[in-house]
């Protein structure tokens, strides 16, 4: 008789869905939330364990199993900028592993189907570890080298409005203001717009010359810039508060750019 503990069930699930979540994350080129995703990872290892349980093995049910990993997607993923496209990653690599779990017991010969569980060797799960990562770095090169960027929660707050994006940490931008030697947080129009009227918000898409003539908040200024096309000038003001990943930044003035920074919009802004 095959005896199944529900601890080693659980921590074989956790570490699987762990793995998983990191490596959905790595796909979609985002930054790694360790402790969000582990929390995930140990809450579909209980609703495993759970469908074991004495009238609830509906849990263990097809279209539940695609109920438990939107929950998971939304748990882990919750925020990010293209949730349906992580949903999508995650669907597939889990996929992906399960054909590398399959490959390397088929390889080891420790596969045995059957049952609605198969008893795992730690060997063969290390070894499809590697080969999905490996594929994963491999096939998706360009969101992999997204993900080893870092990338900035960034709070704004001015006259009394507050918006949040995200900013790419660009140890190559020098753009400061001249006046005070303050760094500049270069962010995309459509990211600042919240904190402006409908109609300055059209102005901010504007060139900075033509946009510092419609907008009459405190701290406009133009901020002379370089960049690969020739100088120019950048409309920038100086916000009531800049938080960057939870600490204040009184050093910071914040720059408009009317261009996108982005293509797959995982940042808005650059600093």
């Amino acid at each position: 008789m095959r005896v199944l503990y529900i601890d080693e069930l659980f921590a074989l699930n956790l570490a699987v869905n762990y793995f998983i979540l990191l490596a959905t994350a790595r796909v979609c080129g985002l930054r790694f939330r360790r402790g969000r995703y582990a929390l995930t990872a140990a809450l579909g290892a209980g609703w495993c364990c759970a469908s074991l349980l004495p009238g609830l093995s509906w849990l263990d049910a097809g279209l539940m199993k695609v109920v438990l990993a939107l929950f998971m997607a939304l748990a882990a993923f919750g925020g990010e900028s293209n949730l349906w496209r992580c949903f999508a990653s995650f669907l597939g690599v889990s996929a992906l592993f399960g054909g590398a779990v399959f490959a390397a017991g088929l390889l080891r010969g420790t596969w045995t189907p059957g049952g609605r569980f198969v008893r795992l060797d730690m060997r063969v799960l290390i070894l499809s570890f590697a080969a999905c990562w490996a594929a994963v770095s491999l096939i998706f090169r360009r969101t992999v080298k997204n993900a080893e960027r870092r990338v900035l929660e960034v709070l704004v707050e001015y006259r009394g409005q507050a918006v949040s994006f995200r900013a790419l940490e660009d140890t190559g931008n020098s753009l400061h203001d001249p006046l005070t030697g303050d760094a500049a947080l270069v962010a995309e129009a459509g990211a600042l717009s919240p904190l402006f009227s409908a109609s300055e918000a059209s102005a901010l898409r504007k060139p900075a010359v033509e946009a510092i003539q419609s907008l009459s908040g405190p701290g406009m200024r133009l901020l002379p810039c370089r960049g690969i096309d020739g100088s120019g000038l950048l409309l920038a003001f100086r916000p009531d508060r800049i938080v960057v990943d939870g600490t204040e930044r009184k050093d910071l003035i914040a720059a408009v750019s009317p261009s996108v920074m982005s293509d797959d919009a995982s940042y808005q802004a650059v600093l």
